[in-house]
């Protein structure tokens, strides 16, 4: 009995010591990812700050989901919290822009860059990376426009199911991300489709992918499903978030509330047109 128990006891201590050096790799290793750091220097952008620029910031704001995230007051939310693998907030925009230039806030939009050289994750940079400079230039206009207020702060508590994804491969940087998406042309305003594209490129690939090709994560579908709506249910799902036979789409349904319904009725065509091409053509980059 004595010799099994020393046994017993050498298996259970092999056991945690090995458990304790696989925590210590994974914490590690999914650090080294956490804290890289990119090399792209900021640009010369700069933002203006007239009344007019300010309110139509404040429609786009709306469409590409800056006040969904960062509440509608910017001062933050309590974004993503899942047991086991992260929690994150939005940050209270109103005191953090104050740290940033224009040109860093571009950076980070676009590149997913902070101000330390490391990269947001949950902010989709994959997708502000296509809007323009007199849309980005609008946006930043509007969130500089709020004062200083207290708000949420800045909390990334990546917990260890998430440092497995991280080291996994299934989270990614969005400064990383960046570097494998296809070029996407920018917008030709005498062209419908190209409009299209670019409505698309920048409202529906945070969730459907940079593809468009659906996302298993959180379970979107392939865009090309628009072909079966006719253009009036189309219409609908983007102002009222109803699917075909009234359904509740859930993630889609919010989001058409919240943001989509903003869109103008010309731009809810040119998104149709761009999407029933791509349904044909199956590809993200029609001329």
């Amino acid at each position: 009995m004595k010799r099994f128990l020393k046994w017993l006891g050498v298996t259970v201590a092999s056991a945690a010591a090995l458990l304790l050096c696989a925590a210590a790799w994974l914490f590690v290793a999914s650090q080294r990812v956490v804290a890289r750091t990119y090399d792209i220097p900021p640009g010369s952008f700069n933002a203006p700050s007239d009344r007019d620029s300010v309110r139509r910031g404040e429609r786009l704001a709306t469409v590409y989901g800056c006040t969904e995230c960062h509440g509608h007051d910017l001062t933050g939310t309590d974004l993503f919290d899942k047991p086991g693998i992260v929690h994150i907030t939005a940050p209270n925009l109103t005191s953090a822009v104050k740290d940033y230039t224009d040109a860093e806030l571009e950076r980070l939009i676009r590149h997913g860059i902070k101000h330390d050289g490391t990269s947001a994750w949950i902010m989709p940079s994959t997708m502000f990376r296509h809007l323009t400079d007199d849309d980005l230039a609008a946006i930043v206009a509007y969130v500089r426009s709020f004062p200083e207020t207290d708000g949420i702060e800045r909390l990334t508590d990546v917990r260890p199911l998430g440092r497995v994804g991280i080291v996994t491969g299934q989270f990614t940087p969005q400064a990383q991300r960046i570097a494998d998406l296809p070029y996407v042309p920018a917008p030709n305003a005498a062209d419908p489709l190209s409009q299209g594209r670019y409505l698309v490129m920048t409202s529906c690939t945070e969730c459907h992918g940079a593809r468009l090709e659906g996302w298993d994560y959180l379970k979107t579908p392939n865009l090309a499903i628009v072909a079966a709506y006719s253009d009036n249910d189309f219409t609908r799902l983007m102002r009222h978030g109803k699917g075909l036979g009234d359904r509740d789409l859930g993630l889609m349904s919010e989001v058409a509330r919240a943001r989509f319904a903003h869109f103008t009725d010309e731009e809810i065509g040119a998104i149709r047109g761009y999407l029933d091409a791509f349904a044909k053509q199956g590809a993200v980059q029609l001329p």
